[in-house]
């Protein structure tokens, strides 16, 4: 019989949609709309999925790039524990989960410059600098609970964690690039829909759009799944610890989404300024974990 952690890349993927329909109901009831259906999502990666997408390139990268995040995307699946077992930890796993969430925007800029377009390359610059300023935050954060765990997987951190005033300014960075790497307004800046119609995925249409839809929806949930595990995992063990994190998933996601209905897009200069405080903060911290404290 399958285990819960070892069904989960499996069992996740077909969730998401649902989530994302979730989130755009809230938002509607929020700015006192009707709303989509909570079912919308999957109704639309279904139809898109059916549709050949017509590339507007003879390009392999253009083509390649969507399997590549959603592979990406699955990958991150694979290291985070359900429970308290991930369905592919391994010692140093954390270090294969910074790849692969590294890679899910390699793949995003490769497509998008693959595509002689000024809204896929906009979106593709927007991308690329965001990402130089959260990608190593996402490291410093991780090199924090590294140093007061001495663990080097993603269970052994979180069953690990003892509180204390670098674990607690981590926590909270943590949160802040969750919410930043799961593409909530104000922080979905590459994709701006109203701006760049999408920026990277500008370009991409039928099967391929739907394949990177699909790979930014379990990418979100992975990126929220993660802060629910650190959250919960140091104080909760066994099956009970996934019925925690199944919970702090749900007050995350739901508290994330309330506050997307609420605000405006940054401009980029306003994300990387706050991002570069952010990172400097986290260096900080990292230090202050390193002396002991």
């Amino acid at each position: 019989m399958m285990n819960v952690h070892d069904a989960a890349p499996i069992i996740v993927p077909l969730l998401v949609p649902f989530l994302d329909g979730v989130a755009r109901k809230v938002r509607a009831v929020i700015q006192k709309r009707v709303g989509p259906s909570i079912a919308q999502s999957w109704y639309d990666l279904l139809s898109f999925l059916r549709v050949e997408c017509n590339s507007p390139v003879d390009s392999l990268a253009f083509r390649l790039a969507p399997y590549i995040a959603f592979a990406s995307a699955i990958g991150m699946l694979l290291f985070l524990p359900f429970g308290e077992k991930a369905p592919l930890g391994f010692k140093g796993d954390i270090i294969a989960f910074i790849y692969v969430f590294t890679m899910f925007s390699a793949a995003v800029v490769m497509g998008a410059l693959s595509v002689p377009s000024s809204y896929t390359s906009a979106g593709a610059s927007r991308e690329v600098t965001i990402s130089i300023v959260f990608k190593p935050l996402f490291a410093v954060v991780i090199g924090i609970f590294a140093i007061k765990t001495g663990a080097l997987t993603i269970e052994g951190m979180a069953s690990a964690l003892k509180p204390s005033i670098s674990v607690l300014g981590a926590y909270l960075l943590l949160v802040y690039l969750t919410y930043v790497e799961a593409g909530f307004v104000p922080y979905d800046i590459a994709e701006a829909e109203t701006e760049l119609l999408g920026g990277p995925l500008a370009e991409y249409s039928g099967r391929l759009f739907a394949i990177m839809l699909w790979a930014f929806q379990i990418k979100r949930f992975a990126m929220i799944w993660l802060l629910a595990s650190m959250l919960v995992l140091p104080f909760v063990g066994g099956i009970t610890a996934l019925l925690f994190q199944c919970a702090a998933f749900a007050l995350i996601f739901l508290g994330m989404v309330v506050y997307e209905a609420m605000n405006a897009r940054y401009r980029i200069d306003h994300a990387v300024r706050n991002g570069a405080i952010a990172l400097t903060l986290g260096v900080f911290i990292l230090v202050i974990a390193w002396t002991g404290w």
